[in-house]
């Protein structure tokens, strides 16, 4: 669990941090969007395993191959709209990306959920041990190389992120990466910008090689939006688990389609479109919450069901779309990516949502709650 040790990363080391990632942005050479990847994989990780204290964060690539696996997986499936093909994601059409490559095969909508659930069991080891090669040879030592390609590598590579060999023969036998001190710190504060400018960045990428797309407005959502998880699949489950009620007010539901599948967590903050961070509210609950933190009161209500929640106690439906070497998000994930977000709430005085048109300043309960005290 994230504990903030010694002194917490200044805002100006933060904004300088920010600065560097713009650049990378910016002025980095793309030939694919493995890149784009990694900054939002490293961000993921540093919220679930780093603190906000100016210490290092070891980085297992296997993390990372998980990470990369749950960006693609939708990705590596037609796009809906003209043309019904999977998207280039790499400016070589005639090589499409390697994890694309790897997943597409397994995205088919035509198995049934069974026979999905067994074949993605069967490839995970495989899926992710490719994955790792890829991100270890292709991506680790790309990242941090901006400005033109006239000037000396040295000159053009500020490794303020991690170290590594400078080569793709060097980087091919790494397991792990180390961020650097206060790098998990400095993406843990600014991850919302981070994942934000990185997405716009990707979609433009996206966008400017696959031609045929033009101005189609859909694309953000494909790549990144909520329609990649059909979460009224789990309305059923979670009226069953929350005993026929709305889970913030208490009041009767009719039925599982007379409320609305929430992410307790945020979505806008941080993506966990899974079991643990969903629960089913009245629409006038849901609309009132919306994209607000959630009191401590609630967050008491959200800590003690998933401290009883297993997942063999999961639907079905989930574990069979989990992409192969994807793991299922346990409540020790969704627990530390709330510390990072409540802490994040109190630092800046954020008004929680407490139900109704009624909010209430994050004080210092949800450390307690979350068992951090």
């Amino acid at each position: 669990m994230p504990i903030t040790q010694g002194l917490p990363v200044s805002a100006e080391r933060q904004l300088a941090f920010l600065r560097k990632i713009s650049r990378i942005l910016d002025e980095g050479k793309f030939t694919s969007t493995y890149k784009f990847a990694l900054l939002l994989s490293l961000t993921n990780i540093a919220v679930k395993n780093g603190d906000d204290s100016d210490a290092e964060l070891t980085v297992q690539l296997d993390d990372v191959a998980r990470e990369f696996v749950k960006l693609y997986w939708g990705m590596a499936q037609p796009y809906p709209d003209e043309p019904k093909d999977i998207l280039l994601q790499n400016r070589q059409a005639s090589k499409p990306a390697k994890v694309i490559t790897l997943l597409a095969p397994y995205a088919s909508t035509g198995y049934a959920r069974h026979t999905r659930h067994r074949v993605h069991a069967s490839a995970a080891a495989s899926v992710v041990a490719k994955t790792r090669a890829t991100i270890a040879k292709d991506v680790l030592y790309r990242l941090q190389t901006v400005g033109p390609s006239t000037e000396a590598a040295a000159v053009r590579s500020d490794r303020f992120l991690y170290e590594h060999p400078s080569d793709a023969a060097g980087c091919a036998a790494l397991t792990q990466i180390t961020l650097k001190p206060g790098v998990a710190a400095c993406m843990r504060s600014l991850r919302t910008v981070i994942a934000a400018m990185v997405q716009a960045h990707w979609a433009l990428w996206v966008r400017e090689h696959n031609p045929t797309l033009g101005p189609d407005r859909n694309l953000e959502a494909f790549l990144f939006g909520t329609n990649r998880v059909p979460l009224r699949e789990y309305a059923a489950w979670l009226y069953e688990l929350q005993g026929a009620r709305c889970f913030y007010t208490h009041a009767k539901l009719a039925s599982p389609d007379a409320g609305a599948v929430d992410h307790f967590l945020p979505r806008a903050r941080y993506v966990l479109d899974e079991p643990v961070n969903l629960v089913l509210a009245s629409t006038k609950a849901n609309g009132d919450k919306s994209d607000h933190v959630a009191s401590e009161a609630y967050l008491k209500l959200w800590a003690d069901r998933n401290t009883n929640l297993q997942l063999n106690d999961l639907p079905d439906s989930f574990a069979a779309r989990l992409a192969p070497g994807a793991l299922p998000a346990t409540w020790q994930d969704a627990r530390s990516v709330a510390a990072w977000m409540y802490a994040a709430a109190e630092r800046d005085g954020v008004q929680a949502w407490n139900g109704g048109k009624q909010f209430a300043r994050v004080g210092r309960d949800w450390r307690g709650i979350l068992a951090l005290d």
